[in-house]
């Protein structure tokens, strides 16, 4: 490792990237290998990658070789950090990669259904250990890998969708709070649903006045809908999606929800129309997919966020509240609230924030690896 890589190295960031790297002995693709600093001191193991940029993805900075008794006691602490979420009937990640020393594995628990998803060749390798170690910790009735996610190709890995053990089923029911809603594990966005946003949702659904009128934008399955749609009069689910709002009806449906109805449309195309007939809402949510996968992809995000928070803001009764949220990591907690604070300029209002929000806990924030803080919410209120 370079001198300059030496020194990224010590900031505890969990990768290595190929232009810090002094010497590259042979190495096959996705192995395990030892990093040594310039002195050819020992730093770390960590996971080779021929293809990508990021050439190592760290796995521990002790000298104890990786093995079984290391990815046992590896999982045992990531499930041990999800105290109190395992539960048969919940949802949760259980491993959330680099953020819980095992780099480029997701793992997701729906009611006792496992989805995995490995993104980079060395965990690849793993796959047929991984199975019998989730199996000996947890005995899942079945586990799925979802392996069909854009990301994978930049490692030049395939997209699968497979079973690996039991059957699955064709639609999982989780609760979570005080409602419960069906996934599909196979079809579903990410390993089947937004986990991330399962705190927030709960969090929301307590808060929110009863009787007022809920706007919940891209609405997917209906998470927020289902919990703000216990105490509110109306709730108006719009998502441009036939798939996703199907699920989101059956999910009414069962839990016995009438006052949801669901709408069809382009989000930035609905709240126009919705402040021009004069329609206002006392909660509107907004949890819209990444803007800005990519750092080329920032500025045409930042105007995207800009223009729908602003209509967002116009569709907003006076004291209404604005419960706004960015998945994407390249837009950073303190761009995302100067872009709220110009959609309140645009849209002529005055607006105070109320409250921040993250990702569920069960997503940890790594703060040496800044990539693992990705959901920003704000909460604001129009006076």
């Amino acid at each position: 490792m370079t001198p300059k890589g030496e020194r990224w190295f010590r900031t505890g960031h969990p990768w290595v990237f190929r232009d810090d790297l002094a010497r590259l002995d042979q190495v096959e693709n996705g192995d395990i290998t030892a990093l040594y600093d310039p002195r050819d001191h020992f730093l770390a193991w960590a996971f080779y990658s021929r293809p990508s940029r990021i050439a190592f993805r760290i796995i521990s900075r002790l000298p104890e070789e990786i093995g079984e008794r290391y990815w046992m006691a590896a999982l045992e602490k990531a499930i041990q950090k999800r105290e109190g979420l395992l539960q048969p009937d919940q949802a949760c990640r259980l491993v959330f990669a680099e953020a819980d020393s095992f780099p480029g594995l997701i793992a997701d628990w729906y009611a006792g259904h496992l989805v995995l998803q490995t993104l980079i060749p060395g965990t690849e390798k793993l796959l047929g250990r991984l199975e019998g170690f989730f199996q000996k910790i947890l005995n899942p009735f079945s586990i799925l890998l979802r392996n069909d996610l854009e990301a994978r190709g930049l490692e030049n890995l395939p997209k699968e969708v497979r079973t690996i053990a039991g059957q699955i089923p064709e639609r999982v029911l989780v609760r979570e709070g005080e409602v419960h809603y069906g996934v599909d594990l196979r079809r579903g966005h990410k390993t089947g649903a937004y986990l991330d946003q399962r705190d927030n949702r709960v969090h929301l659904g307590s808060l929110f006045k009863p009787g007022g009128r809920v706007l919940d934008g891209f609405c997917f399955s209906g998470g927020f809908s289902l919990h703000l749609a216990r105490g509110a009069a109306e709730v108006m689910a719009v998502d441009d999606s036939a798939p996703a709002l199907d699920m989101a009806r059956q999910n009414a449906e069962a839990n016995s929800l009438p006052n949801i109805t669901f709408h069809k449309e382009n989000l930035f195309n609905f709240l126009k129309k919705m402040a021009e007939a004069g329609e206002r809402f006392d909660l509107i949510i907004l949890d819209p997919p990444p803007f800005a996968r990519k750092k080329s992809e920032i500025a045409g995000a930042l105007r995207g966020y800009l223009e729908l928070n602003r209509r967002a803001l116009l569709a907003l009764e006076p004291g209404g509240r604005l419960s706004t949220y960015s998945c994407s990591h390249n837009i950073t907690e303190p761009l995302f609230q100067d872009i709220l604070s110009q959609a309140a300029q645009k849209a002529g209002v005055k607006t105070f924030l109320l409250e921040k929000r993250l990702q569920a806990r069960d997503h940890p924030i790594l703060l040496n690896f800044p990539e693992s803080h990705y959901l920003k919410g704000v909460t604001l209120q129009r006076e």
